[in-house]
């Protein structure tokens, strides 16, 4: 009896490795099947978005904050209708009704990759999409019995390579571009900016902005981001659906007045003039330039300082 037991758990033992060796083998043959080769790489614009604060807005609709506060028999609002929102208020604009753009949504975020000759297009998607989300925040009880909508965008453009997986049948976009656009963006609250752009991109905008009143731009810092070596230039495109659109405007020359002292290495008058900036036009970036003054004055740069700082954070 124990020898015949035996010998029926080996055969179910068998049987299981054979489905197991199988199961692998198709696996195998279907990746085989599916694998194709990465596209040469292109020059393409890269956008990344994201829904700033999200961590502590989706801590408060499971704390049942918003839900408390509305005092309403009605549907309850809750997180994923939040993202809904957030989706067909802002995002929207940027993944629809064009061609050759791959996009990528992340939860609360999105990535679009956009052929170069779209800039034009970009701008007026951007313009579209901060006026809605500006209609929306101005709405009854947003920011007290519901959240704001607050996205940051980081926007460069770099050469990209699309890789296809077969786990989700899709290409994905690889290369330093998408790192560096994914940097900027990450960089956009620190300097209290909403469009955060790359010289590069800039480059590509200047001639549309000029003489478009709805659009301006402010030079935010010159610096290398995390893990790259090259300084990179960067700028905040404004639009004037930006609640801050006159202040930012007009904070342009004490600004550039501030970073030429700071790039003379003149710490006191530099940290000076920042804090006016934060003071006069409540612009966070004339903070983060004040109390880095207080760092280097702490610890001077080298003779050959050129005013390019090194980010740490991503």
């Amino acid at each position: 009896m124990a020898k015949s037991k035996m010998r029926k758990g080996s055969l179910i033992l068998n049987d299981m490795v054979e489905a197991l060796t199988s199961e692998k083998r198709s696996t195998s043959e279907l990746a085989a099947s599916k694998q194709k080769h990465a596209t040469e790489k292109s020059t393409r614009i890269i956008m990344f978005c994201d829904l700033r604060d999200s961590t502590d807005i989706l801590l408060n609709f499971e704390h049942g904050i918003y839900r408390h506060m509305n005092h309403i028999d009605d549907e309850e609002f809750t997180y994923d209708k939040f993202l809904l929102d957030v989706h067909k208020t802002s995002y929207e604009y940027l993944y629809l009704g064009h061609k050759m753009t791959h996009t990528e949504i992340y939860g609360d975020g999105l990535m679009a990759i956009f052929p170069e000759d779209n800039t034009k297009f970009i701008l007026e998607n951007i313009y579209r999409l901060t006026g809605q989300m500006r209609i929306y925040n101005d709405s009854t009880g947003v920011g007290v019995t519901q959240p704001g909508i607050d996205l940051g965008f980081g926007i460069t453009v770099g050469d990209i390579s699309m890789v296809y997986y077969y786990l989700d049948d899709r290409y994905h976009p690889i290369g330093m571009g998408v790192h560096e656009a994914a940097r900027i963006e990450g960089m956009s609250k620190f300097y209290d900016a909403r469009v955060l752009i790359s010289d590069s991109f800039f480059k590509n905008i200047a001639a549309y902005i000029k003489d478009d009143k709805r659009f301006s731009y402010r030079f935010i810092d010159r610096v290398r981001l995390k893990n790259f070596r090259t300084p990179v230039s960067l700028y905040e495109l404004i639009v004037d659906n930006d609640p801050r659109f006159d202040h930012k405007i007009n904070s342009m020359a004490l600004y550039s007045e501030a970073y030429a002292k700071y790039c003379k290495a003149d710490w006191s008058e530099a940290k000076a003039l920042f804090l006016k900036v934060h003071h006069d036009f409540g612009l966070g970036a004339g903070l983060v330039m004040a109390d880095r003054c207080d760092i280097l004055s702490q610890s001077p740069p080298k003779s050959d300082w050129n005013g390019i700082w090194n980010l740490k954070d991503k």
